[in-house]
């Protein structure tokens, strides 16, 4: 389609639809009729010659051709936005002071603060570290990624993500255990331990008949990660850490037997009404990542 004669109106308002699954919600978000919604997503139904919605008994959904059009759509409408703020420079410049936990850095945010470091390059970045489960938070750090709840103040605190463990190893090992990996098996490897007594639990939820031949004992998650990633033995991580292993081909899941995460990662940052751009702009791009 010619961008000169994209559907801007009727866009807005599939996004909107998409976003709620209801026309008059829809209509909510952009103050016009829920009929006004509907005719937009038709006409752009017949602009591009395919369904967005399926309508069975009352309930709107995505069709696989919306769900597509939805994800490019809304990424799009980020783009403008961003490109809308970057004209505010007084906002866009000045340092953003970042704190996560060395494992979070090592494994993931690294990656992406970089990322957006390059993307706004008018904002310095500071990244300091703090302890899992720390509960003070200096009032210099402007956004804090935390592993555990911390103590709450006036800012605002929100949960991040709460991932599940699983039992993580390179693929070279995995090919020498055997696709086929069983509790019975897995405890007959090198069990690296990450500091937190994760793996007695899950050794505990899943039965296993024997202690484990051969372990291994790091202060730190990144630690343990890394080692298996080496291939010197199975980790315990959860899914968040491990992402960027597991995406390079670094590690593998190699038995989907899950263990609740015993804490939760959680944003802490300034309420919105006194929110600097760069704050907000660095907590989008993050759960942009995050969801991506």
């Amino acid at each position: 389609m010619d961008r000169r004669k994209l559907p801007l109106s009727a866009l807005r308002a599939f996004e909107a639809a998409a976003q709620t699954l209801h026309l008059g919600k829809a209509g909510e978000q952009l103050g016009v009729t829920h009929g006004a919604i509907s005719h937009q997503i038709r006409a752009l139904e017949d602009q591009l010659g395919v369904v967005l919605f399926s309508r069975a008994n009352n309930r709107m959904a995505l069709t696989a051709a919306g769900i597509s059009l939805y994800d490019s759509v809304r990424d799009g409408f980020d783009l403008i936005a961003d490109g809308a703020r970057h004209l505010s420079r007084d906002k866009m410049s000045g340092t953003l002071h970042i704190a996560c936990t060395q494992t979070m850095a090592t494994c993931w945010a690294t990656k992406h603060i970089c990322e957006f470091s390059e993307h706004y390059p008018n904002i310095n970045i500071r990244v300091s570290v703090i302890d899992a489960m720390q509960t003070q938070i200096p009032k210099d750090i402007d956004i804090a990624l935390c592993y555990g709840k911390p103590q709450e103040d006036e800012r605002q605190l929100s949960m991040l993500i709460s991932p599940p463990l699983y039992p993580v190893c390179s693929p070279a090992l995995l090919n020498k255990i055997g696709h086929s990996v069983s509790v019975h098996r897995l405890v007959k490897q090198t069990l690296i331990h990450e500091g937190h007594g994760q793996w007695p639990r899950w050794l505990e939820q899943y039965k296993a008949r024997r202690a484990p031949v051969k372990n291994i004992y790091f202060s730190n998650t990144s630690q343990a990660i890394a080692a298996a990633s080496q291939g010197y033995g199975i980790a315990l991580a959860n899914s968040f850490e491990t992402l960027e292993f597991i995406k390079n081909g670094q590690l593998v899941q190699c038995l989907n037997k899950p263990l609740e995460e015993p804490h939760n990662y959680y944003v802490l940052r300034q309420h919105d009404a006194y929110l600097p751009l760069k704050v907000r702009l660095f907590e989008e791009w993050i759960m942009r990542a995050l969801h991506s």
